[in-house]
């Protein structure tokens, strides 16, 4: 099989209630207005990747739970294809969208690449969460590029681990916070220069403040964030590594 972009890891089920004034403290009750339903993780990228017409797959395990079945229906209504073999559990998220944010809570299985079906996807573009880059296989077309992301489990799984290289991957995404769990460094321009460092493009996320690029010879872009009305913050670092992948395979300049 010849794709594009292959986007190994897991989606979600996510549930979020929108609506809401505020989060909810511990041992309050706060009535939503809203709860929509709608695959998350991997599948956001996978999406706003075919939106944006580049040829996209999930390659993933498929849970045989009632939240995997729902959630294959889901995916297969938004037309993302999605390849893998089967799964005992799903990836769930709950998200409660407040003040331009949100708060997630999330149960998911340990992380794993399907490398039997990935061996047989030739892509462009693999994106992977970071701690999986070492598990996957020899790349069909040895010239694929490899994007890497992180979330707070995967950064907490990585916690006292020293990134010794990066070499291989062709640019790291991640926001300022996950940036700076991972490098403990206390700003995003240093983490992202500390990243650089290290041999791939890092981009870091700011939210309302923007976001900034580092390349391994030192080169800097900072960005200022487009001014909007955040509705529902949740799965927009997802759409930003979609978006970043497709100009990067457009040949755009940082």
């Amino acid at each position: 099989m010849q794709v594009d972009v292959v986007c190994v890891g897991d989606p979600f089920l996510d549930l979020i209630f929108l609506g809401l004034a505020a989060i909810p403290a511990p041992g309050e009750e706060s009535l939503a207005t809203r709860l929509k339903i709608v695959p998350g993780g991997m599948a956001n990228v996978a999406y706003a990747l075919r939106r944006l017409e580049l040829d996209a797959v999930l390659c993933a395990p498929k849970g045989r739970d009632p939240a995997g079945r729902f959630l294959a229906e889901l995916i297969a209504a938004a037309r993302v294809p999605w390849h893998g073999r089967e799964a005992d559990a799903t990836p769930v998220t709950v998200a409660i969208p407040a003040d331009g944010d949100r708060a997630l809570v999330s149960v998911m299985p340990t992380p794993s690449v399907d490398g039997d079906t990935l061996g047989g996807i030739s892509a462009r573009a693999i994106v992977v969460d970071l701690p999986s880059v070492p598990l996957l296989p020899p790349p069909s077309a040895p010239s694929a590029r490899v994007y890497a992301v992180v979330g707070d489990p995967e950064v907490a799984v990585m916690a006292g681990r020293d990134l010794s290289s990066l070499a291989d991957i062709q640019a790291l995404i991640l926001n300022e916070r996950e940036a700076g769990r991972l490098t403990r460094r206390p700003d995003a321009p240093s983490a992202a220069a500390h990243l650089a460092s290290l041999g791939a493009t890092a981009i870091v996320t700011r939210g309302a403040a923007g976001a900034i690029a580092v390349e391994p010879d030192g080169r800097t872009i900072a960005v200022p964030a487009l001014p909007v009305d955040v509705a529902d913050a949740t799965g927009a670092g997802d759409l930003f590594v979609a978006a970043y992948i497709w100009a990067d395979l457009a040949g755009n300049p940082l």
